[in-house]
């Protein structure tokens, strides 16, 4: 029986796979903690808020007004990295599961290609066995007429 010739392809396709998947599985995990991170900003903003709102009901200072306002303003551009750090992470993470998802039909293709392969030489090998005994059944059916005549 011939050999599957893209036997080496699909074996180099398979490790790219597993490769690219757990490429996705890493990108998700960060897309996951920027995520996480941003959460943790938007509780600690939160929290501010509200202690500065008991601040400014006692009445606050103008320096330390000013003071809350830069925070504030910090924590504002911090959020604003973090949510450039989640889409940023979520296109990689996407940009990866395409590459995966297209790998994935290629080694599904290519097995596909390599199933077809094993079916036909079990079909040829299977016509190569009944032409066999066939032959063999003709030599014997000549071989026993001749005896009897």
């Amino acid at each position: 029986m011939k050999p599957f010739a893209l036997a080496r392809v699909l074996q180099l396709a398979e490790r790219r796979s597993e490769t690219l998947a757990r490429t996705v599985k890493q990108s998700h995990g960060e897309w996951l903690r920027a995520r996480g991170r941003a959460a943790q900003l938007a509780s600690l903003r939160d929290a501010h808020i509200a202690l500065l709102a008991l601040d400014l009901k006692d009445g606050l200072p103008a320096a330390q007004l000013r003071e809350a306002s830069r925070l504030q303003q910090a924590q504002a551009a911090e959020m604003a990295a973090a949510q450039s750090a989640i889409d940023a992470a979520h296109a990689a993470w996407q940009a990866h599961l395409a590459a995966w998802l297209a790998e994935a039909q290629r080694v599904k293709a290519l097995r596909l290609l390599e199933t077809r392969h094993l079916a036909r030489a079990a079909v040829i090998e299977r016509r190569s066995e009944q032409r066999s005994h066939d032959e063999l059944v003709e030599r014997m059916q000549r071989g026993q007429v001749g005896r009897w005549r």
